[in-house]
């Protein structure tokens, strides 16, 4: 079996050198290293088109990625590895999953919750799920990760959430499946986001820092939001799919050029009346999207001229 190994850095890319945890710089891939002293059977291709802790990843980051995945050989290899840092790994995750949707092959992206040497990593587990569904042939843009209960969850590369303070991940709609035993026991179908095929080798994304996310807390003051350069906007919701409308639909009204979309909402739920207000002034609702997902959704519909904006996010 042949797999190509995507390197980004992140913490399973990462050592501890007694002051911080950092990228190594020495291009040597540990996980691998561990796992062909157990396994002889797959061949590795390793590119580094990145090597950052993930926190850091820019627009120029995302677009050195979008090279390297569109100059992937399909024929060449049973399936696709890229290495992640766990910071932002929702958003690559997604970014992947949108661009790399039709792959023929099976894409995992695989993260780390601590540096490969420390006893309680999920690394290792993590990196040896992905190739076994490699080579068990499954479909998909997928997330393979353990998370602190001991179960290794499969997610769908456009569903997976940021783990925020914690070391969990889970899915917008639920994890797709868990592996045990060696399988892939699914929970749920395959949801996958997908958009419109305006991009190719000869034509990749640009993405820029043109889109505004925002996100509810109490008492917040829209008046202080400037836009210079913003070209749409992305209001999360509470968990309810709500946010102030009383305060954010004049900032609506007093930028009429920028479109405004909400998520995460899901379709057919009953809605309060603070986000009737918004969509009724004007706001686009994303249904049944991870907010994760629909941030990279919209840079991509910011990094095209072939569609409108909203044509795209439709």
């Amino acid at each position: 079996m042949k797999v190509l190994l995507i390197m980004t850095g992140g913490t399973i890319g990462s050592s501890f050198d007694g002051g911080s945890i950092n990228v190594r710089t020495d291009g040597k891939s540990a996980v691998v290293d561990h796992y062909i002293s157990e396994h002889g059977d797959v061949r590795f291709d390793t590119v580094h088109p990145l090597n950052i802790l993930s926190e850091r990843i820019t627009c120029d980051d995302f677009n050195t990625l979008a090279k390297a995945l569109f100059d992937i050989d399909f024929f060449a290899y049973d399936g696709v590895i890229v290495t992640a840092g766990s910071d932002s790994l929702a958003y690559l995750s997604s970014f992947v999953g949108l661009l790399l949707g039709d792959c023929p092959i099976p894409v995992m992206i695989v993260a780390a919750n601590k540096i490969l040497t420390a006893p309680d990593s999920n690394g290792y587990v993590n990196f040896s799920c992905a190739v076994d569904l490699i080579g068990q042939g499954t479909r998909g843009v997928l997330a393979p990760y353990r998370n602190t209960d001991g179960v290794l969850y499969v997610h769908a590369a456009t569903d997976l959430r940021q783990a925020d303070f914690c070391d969990d991940f889970d899915s917008f709609h639920g994890a797709y499946g868990v592996f045990k035993n060696g399988a892939l026991h699914e929970k749920r179908p395959y949801i996958a986001q997908h958009i419109p095929q305006v991009f190719d080798r000869d034509h990749l994304p640009q993405l820029s820092d043109n889109v505004l996310q925002l996100t509810p807390y109490p008492m917040q003051d829209y008046t202080r939001i400037g836009t210079d350069g913003v070209r749409a906007v992305l209001h999360t919701l509470y968990h309810s799919a709500t946010l102030d409308a009383d305060h954010f639909v004049p900032w609506m009204k007093a930028h009429p050029e920028l479109p405004v979309f909400l998520a995460p909402l899901h379709s057919g739920r009953k809605r309060y009346q603070t986000t009737v207000d918004t969509i009724n002034a004007g706001a686009i609702p994303l249904c049944d999207i991870a907010p994760e997902c629909a941030y990279m959704k919209l840079l991509l519909a910011c990094a095209q001229v072939e569609m409108t904006i909203t044509a795209f996010m439709g």
